[in-house]
């Protein structure tokens, strides 16, 4: 490498896009020669992304194809018309998508579920205790994994049945956290 040479890293984010109940990976890469964009498999395409009125008015360029969407949604789940069609979308982060799928409650004989840890971690906090009874979305347990900290939620309303960490344990992926029922 000569003296003058620059060094540049490529950030890339990865995205699981559900639409119409089919899911795709986004790989959206953005280095010093601006944006690309790769759908599953596929090849990278460069890409251009512009807000054209607030947030809802969207005008897109990949590989050359210039689109506009018309986008309306909130925290993940959106509505897009695109070329006069409206698609159902949801659009996780590779991140929040793998939280939610280890996170996600598994049904129990007598309409138990648990709530595991989605990667290995440590609890920071505890928000319930046995006997409390919680709404859906209501947070759980707070888990720091790679400097992130990561709320776990109730998926569906219930009764705490058992807690089974304390702040400042340490857990590993899959540790069942708390019980519900």
């Amino acid at each position: 490498m000569s003296d003058g040479a620059l060094l540049t890293t490529a950030e890339v984010t990865r995205y699981r896009v559900t639409v119409n109940g089919r899911e795709l990976r986004i790989d959206v890469t953005e280095d010093a020669g601006g944006l690309s964009v790769r759908v599953g498999e596929g090849g990278p395409r460069p890409a251009t992304l512009r807000q054209v009125r607030g947030d809802t008015l969207h005008s897109f360029v990949v590989g050359g194809r210039a689109l506009a969407a018309l986008v309306d949604g909130h925290q993940g789940e959106f509505t897009v018309v695109l070329e006069g069609l409206p698609v159902d979308v949801v659009v996780e982060d590779e991140r929040t998508a793998m939280l939610r799928q280890a996170a996600e409650v598994s049904q129990r004989a007598g309409g138990e579920t648990t709530v595991a840890a989605p990667m290995p971690g440590l609890v920071v906090a505890v928000h319930v205790v046995a006997g409390q009874p919680v709404a859906k979305g209501a947070s759980l347990i707070v888990l720091q994994a790679m400097k992130m900290e990561n709320d776990l939620t109730a998926r569906a309303d219930g009764i705490v049945k058992d807690v089974l960490v304390s702040p400042g344990q340490t857990v590993d992926q899959g540790q069942i956290l708390l019980t519900l029922e």
